[in-house]
């Protein structure tokens, strides 16, 4: 087949262009000095694109022409805008065949998420991960890794960054990474080839390890504010249950002169705290240490002094008599029970007490006994229901105390006072 000049220069710019690891398409404009007609260039690169030769990137379709951020659309999208498009105003970028026509695209091979790029995958087309990649990280002090609800991102640590002695290979960042779900609403970690491209060669192959079949989809929210420069509407299960603590110190201040809750946490969300966890016995009960360290231990005891007695005594069989610090919720579900009349005590119970109760039960089996871990999926569902649970106790707390009328002022927020929650 006679070689094509047109086609040549599209491949030969972005190949140029991908080993400088730049990913740039070709201007069609930059054809006119081959063929000026422009007419008659339009139907050869519609020639090209039926062909599946090569693709084009519409200035109107995409902020950003000069690379391929998203996959291309059908040919049937394309062919028609190539009609009316200025040539100024779009990109060409050679397929993935034409490229390894002309390309050793095995030199990536120890790079396979920068060969993908090479080969003119989008920018934004993803990959999903067992979550078991993301511990590496996590456990190392050496890497700072940051935790949203639904994204995050981790980098290494700037001491470890200017240690000489600290492997080059090893000081990598991941600028952002997101949730995916499956069907069952099993999570997975996303990330999008243009951060797994800046990986070391060793590090892109730790990942590929930890690749998952394809069937993960991308969670909405992940997608709305990394994609669409959306704002989230909803919030998370764990930001609620926080700004519900919030709002409870806020109103017990105003009711009784005291916060009931200490010092809350604000930007850093621990691990713990979050979806992105293998669900093993280990990582469940790591997951229920950080809950209750949110929950039991934020309770401020001074909050009852001279409300309800702090201690309890009991008189021994010798007769001695032994004093006791009451417990936290113990404090807790007693001043609620004095200080408010209740039309169900057991309804009360189980809904307000019976929940945080449970989170300390399921504390002390990890902390006080050693246990063989174990991988089940239900943890999933465990650790939603039992946010869910917590989420509701606390909802009722900050709802009976905002009908005291020093609380009247108090706003809530839309999002809280409708609900519109997500759990991930």
């Amino acid at each position: 087949m006679a070689s094509d000049p047109i086609l040549e220069i599209i491949c030969a710019s972005y190949i140029k262009s991908a080993e400088a690891e730049s990913f740039n398409g070709l201007v069609a404009a930059a054809l006119l000095s081959i063929d000026a007609n422009l007419d008659r260039l339009r139907s050869h690169l519609a020639k090209l694109v039926s062909d599946g030769r090569i693709s084009c990137v519409f200035s109107s379709q995409d902020s950003n022409m000069h690379i391929k951020r998203f996959p291309e659309p059908p040919v049937d999208k394309q062919l028609p805008l190539l009609e009316t498009e200025p040539p100024n105003r779009f990109t060409l970028y050679p397929s993935s065949r034409e490229i390894e026509q002309r390309l050793d695209v095995s030199r990536w091979n120890d790079r396979p998420f920068t060969k993908a790029l090479v080969l003119g995958e989008a920018q934004l087309a993803f990959r999903a991960f067992d979550m078991a990649s993301l511990e590496r990280y996590s456990n190392d002090p050496r890497y700072l890794v940051y935790f949203n609800d639904y994204m995050g991102r981790l980098s290494i640590r700037d001491e470890a960054f200017q240690d000489a002695t600290f492997p080059e290979r090893d000081k990598v960042s991941l600028q952002t990474f997101g949730l995916g779900f499956r069907d069952e609403l099993v999570p997975h970690l996303i990330v999008y080839l243009r951060y797994l491209t800046s990986l070391s060669p060793e590090h892109q192959q730790y990942w590929m390890s930890y690749l998952v079949p394809d069937g993960v989809r991308m969670c909405r929210q992940y997608f709305q504010s990394s994609v669409l420069g959306e704002f989230w509407q909803n919030r998370s299960i764990r930001y609620a249950i926080v700004e519900e603590m919030d709002l409870i110190n806020e109103m017990s201040q105003a009711i009784w002169g005291t916060a009931l809750f200490r010092e809350l946490p604000v930007d850093d969300v621990p691990i713990g705290l979050t979806t992105f966890l293998r669900p093993t016995s280990e990582n469940y009960d790591r997951f229920i240490m950080a809950l209750d360290k949110l929950l039991s231990d934020s309770i401020n005891l001074k909050f009852f002094e001279g409300k309800v007695p702090l201690e309890t005594e009991t008189v021994r069989k010798d007769g001695k008599i032994e004093v006791q610090r009451k417990g936290s919720l113990n404090l807790l579900e007693e001043w609620l029970l004095a200080e408010i009349i209740w039309d169900d005590k057991q309804a009360f119970r189980a809904t307000v007490i019976a929940p945080l109760r449970k989170v300390r039960k399921e504390r002390q089996g990890p902390a006080h006994t050693f246990s063989p871990d174990r991988f089940s999926a239900e943890y999933y569902e465990t650790r939603r229901s039992l946010l869910w649970s917590v989420f509701n106790s606390l909802s009722n707390i900050r709802r009976t105390f905002g009908r005291h009328p020093k609380a009247a002022q108090i706003k809530i927020e839309t999002w809280l006072d409708e609900e519109r929650i997500d759990v991930f």
